[in-house]
């Protein structure tokens, strides 16, 4: 198993996305949208980063490291 170090951008949308998910205001597999709005990207970079998140979920936001083949 190969970790490494997320990037910015990662981090911080994980955060965000631990935070969408703890508010109960959408469900999950609908958050795209949001995060297209909170950072001004578009629909594919904001799936990629939902599918990370999906992919490496820790509900006590500890991203400093991922492993890309989960």
């Amino acid at each position: 198993m190969s970790k490494r170090k997320t990037t910015t951008l990662e981090k911080t949308a994980f955060i965000f996305l631990n935070d969408l998910r703890d508010s109960g205001v959408t469900n999950m597999f609908g958050a795209t949208p949001y995060l297209e709005d909170k950072f001004q990207t578009n629909k594919e970079v904001a799936r990629a980063l939902l599918l990370a998140w999906m992919n490496v979920f820790d509900p006590e936001g500890e991203y400093d490291e991922i492993d890309d083949n989960v």
